[in-house]
């Protein structure tokens, strides 16, 4: 539901016409709906684009613990969406893919560790390869060699580097992850014959791209624990390292009744990576905007919100956000986790307010409720449906495990032509 809901949304953002614009040159067969622009194309375009939409808000699922990020979604389900309109696929066929392509991808991210990350690849478009791989072959009832070798030929496409975050670089990497992924697959079913040996190798996946791998996370507990159940969901239309700070200065804002003219500073501890990964301090872009803490802050003191409206190109540039982004200031505290904050609030009569946040809405340790999700679904869903046709789609997929043909609920997202 989150996943076709931040899709949606993101189906209405410009950039999108960029791939609607090539679909017909690299598309094939029509067999695939692309969510929110009422249109059908072939398989691979299909989850290049959805892939695409469905990171470009960065309003997709988060798994973030302290050795690696991952948005385990946006590679994956556009590959289950896509096969299982094509084939036929019912609930639990799906669910098991999508369980299959999620705990492949974090998993191995799991095994790259933090040094993966911090040499500047972006986890979710490296790993997101093995995922959607991993979820095709699930659905395309490989066998173990032919799984092996669509994991291969999937790895040795992978890519993506933080170097590009604030353009539409970023939403690419789940896009091609999912395109390459399924792609591999699609080879390996033919006979296609890749690395079998493609993370443990000598000049293979972990040794290449991670300087300090642990490959024995990839397999430890397989089958007994499951990385799905520490996955979050975000209530902010942002990069997630922001969201500890917005929440405290929606806290404060609300608590005091705070009126944004009267703040004078406004000061975020925060976990080291906010510094570098989201530091950027003169945005000029929505897509900038999603990762600048300074503006991140900015737009929860001015609006009291930080949701889609608040990360695009006009909102950066409004003057009163901008007078407010220079007025924040950071502190890194490289003891609090990356879901911590602390903000001071200063305001120009003297006064000063603090509040901590340990853990931020939508991370495990304080999720968000079922309600909220589907709150958070019909708000961005119901702009592109309808009301009536978004609660059709949100209640086939609290029920997804009875559904007969996962495909009807993609079709329902079509939406009208573009």
């Amino acid at each position: 539901m989150d996943w076709l809901g931040v899709t949606l949304a993101g189906s209405v953002d410009p950039s999108v016409e960029v791939f609607l614009a090539v679909a017909d040159d690299i598309a094939g067969t029509p067999q695939a709906t692309v969510i929110g622009c009422g249109r059908r194309t072939g398989l691979l375009h299909a989850a290049l684009t959805n892939g695409y939409m469905s990171h470009v808000l960065d309003y997709d699922d988060t798994f973030n613990p302290a050795r690696t990020t991952v948005h385990g979604s946006a590679p994956v389900w556009p590959v289950v969406m896509g096969v299982s309109e094509r084939d036929r696929v019912d609930g639990v066929r799906a669910i098991t893919a999508f369980v299959a392509g999620f705990e492949t991808e974090v998993r191995i991210a799991l095994a790259a560790g933090p040094a993966h990350y911090e040499a500047g690849w972006h986890v979710t478009g490296t790993v997101g390869h093995f995922g959607a791989a991993a979820a095709a072959a699930n659905l395309l009832g490989l066998s173990p060699q032919s799984t092996a070798s669509a994991l291969g030929a999937a790895g040795t496409q992978a890519a993506g580097l933080k170097g590009v975050y604030g353009s539409m670089g970023k939403a690419l990497h789940p896009g091609k992850a999912a395109m390459d992924g399924l792609l591999a697959a699609l080879l390996a079913a033919e006979g296609f014959d890749g690395s079998s040996s493609i993370l443990e190798t000598k000049h293979g996946f972990l040794s290449v791209l991670s300087p300090d791998p642990d490959p024995r996370l990839a397999t430890s507990g397989l089958g007994e624990t499951w990385t799905l159940l520490e996955d979050g969901f975000k209530p902010y239309a942002c990069g997630s390292l922001t969201h500890p700070t917005i929440e405290a200065v929606l806290e404060l804002r609300s608590e005091h009744d705070v009126i944004p003219g009267d703040i004078s500073s406004i000061e975020a501890t925060v976990n080291d990576y906010v510094s570098w990964v989201t530091a950027k301090g003169s945005p000029a872009t929505g897509l900038e905007g999603k990762f600048s803490i300074y503006h991140s802050a900015a737009v929860a003191a001015v609006d009291g919100a930080a949701s889609v409206r608040q990360f695009t190109d006009e909102r950066v540039n409004d003057p009163m956000v901008a007078a407010m982004r220079s007025r924040v200031s950071i502190v890194v505290d490289e003891a609090l986790p990356k879901d911590a904050a602390t903000v001071t609030m200063k305001m120009a009569d003297g006064r000063s307010f603090s509040q901590t946040i340990s853990h931020n809405k939508g991370t495990p340790d304080h999720p968000m409720t079922d309600d909220e999700i589907e709150a958070k679904f019909m708000s961005l869903a119901g702009e592109r449906l309808g009301d009536d046709d978004a609660r059709r789609v949100a209640e086939m997929c609290w029920n997804l495990e009875h559904q007969s043909d996962v495909g009807a609920i993609v079709k329902l997202c079509g939406g009208p032509p573009r």
